[in-house]
């Protein structure tokens, strides 16, 4: 990459000569001989962390030709340049950086007897030449999502459905998303269920779906992984058709035995790895604040289906994934949680992506 700048720098051309002159081109060592005292100031050049090696002053008239190097302090480049008879005089500076001439001027000087004269030489510095390398972070805005078909069963429809309240969570901030929902659901339906449904695949295909979420049937990814993995791939196909992103809702374990969500939320990241999907991992966020919180219960008496706490939980978790904002920043609450319950739940969420996710 090439950068040419221009900088003028002031050269202070003195000139003494004797009132006699000669007819040489030079003074011939004479007292008939003038000299110029130049006076270079470097200023400009440092404040562009630039270092001058050489400065070299050429003088030529007629036939001869001076060369002279000038002596290079801290802030400027000086010397003298003798034995000069009067007349014009072409004069040339090159100001080097090691063997490269970073700046070169050019201008006509009058010599005249008994006379000191001072001339303004305009530098222009030469193009300067390196290498720079950039890294670009491209961030391209594509359109949020708008339009959810959610597929399960009862963890799904609970509580007037979590797709419902996904909507007034997602609505709730930024307020100007504008966000439409379905949800195909019934109880304990498994995703070889929903596949082998002629109303679902439809629903599926002529939907214009920006995401589909698939939730297996509570048990199913633990008992039997590979029916899972298999009706999770045939869904998936028929969602790659529509043109939708396939999105999984990891579910939860029962509330006696914590330890479900291993082998849970292991079922749901293979299926996201596997059809590059989604997960949104409900599951491992519920066992987060069941362990941490004692005082908020996330299922209703039977130890499996979600409270309305454990729904708002989910779709904050929704929201956090999809929309990759933070659920502190989410302004809806049930009216059936309080509000130091709510704030509870939306700072777990994000401490847990902030967090244990990382």
């Amino acid at each position: 990459m090439k950068k040419i700048l221009y900088i003028i720098l002031l050269v202070f051309l003195l000139f003494s000569l004797s009132c006699e002159t000669d007819n040489s081109p030079t003074g011939g060592g004479n007292e008939q001989a003038g000299k110029i005292p130049l006076d270079i100031s470097l200023e400009p050049l440092l404040e562009m962390d630039v270092t001058i090696t050489q400065a070299l002053v050429s003088l030529s008239k007629d036939e001869v030709t001076i060369n002279q190097n000038l002596l290079i302090s801290a802030t400027s480049a000086s010397g003298t340049i003798t034995d000069l008879a009067p007349g014009i005089w072409n004069l040339q500076v090159d100001l080097f950086s090691n063997d490269y001439i970073l700046a070169h001027g050019e201008t006509q000087v009058e010599v005249l007897p008994g006379q000191t004269s001072q001339v303004n030489l305009t530098l222009v510095l030469n193009d300067i030449s390196g290498s720079i390398e950039i890294t670009v972070d491209w961030e391209i805005n594509e359109p949020l999502p708008q339009r959810f078909l959610f597929l399960g069963n009862s963890y799904t429809y609970y509580n007037d459905g979590l797709a419902y309240m996904f909507r007034s969570v997602a609505q709730s901030y930024p307020e100007d998303l504008n966000i439409e929902v379905e949800s195909i659901t019934g109880g304990g339906l498994t995703l070889q269920n929903h596949f082998q449904n002629a109303t679902t695949q439809e629903a599926i295909l002529n939907g214009n779906w920006d995401i589909v979420v698939l939730q297996e049937q509570s048990q199913m990814p633990i008992l039997d992984t590979e029916n899972f993995l298999t009706y999770a791939s045939k869904l998936d196909s028929l969602i790659d058709l529509s043109g939708a992103q396939t999105c999984f809702f990891m579910t939860w374990a029962r509330e006696y035995d914590q330890s479900q969500i291993e082998g849970l939320s292991s079922a749901y990241l293979q299926a996201g790895e596997l059809l590059d999907a989604l997960v949104v991992p409900v599951g491992q966020v519920f066992n987060y604040v069941y362990e941490d919180n004692d005082e908020i219960n996330l299922y209703m008496g039977d130890g499996s289906h979600p409270s309305i706490q454990g729904t708002y939980l989910a779709s904050l978790c929704f929201y956090q994934e999809i929309f990759n904002s933070e659920a502190e920043n989410v302004t809806y609450l049930p009216a059936e949680i309080t509000i130091a319950e709510g704030q509870y739940l939306r700072t777990s969420v994000s401490n847990w992506y902030q967090g244990i996710r990382k």
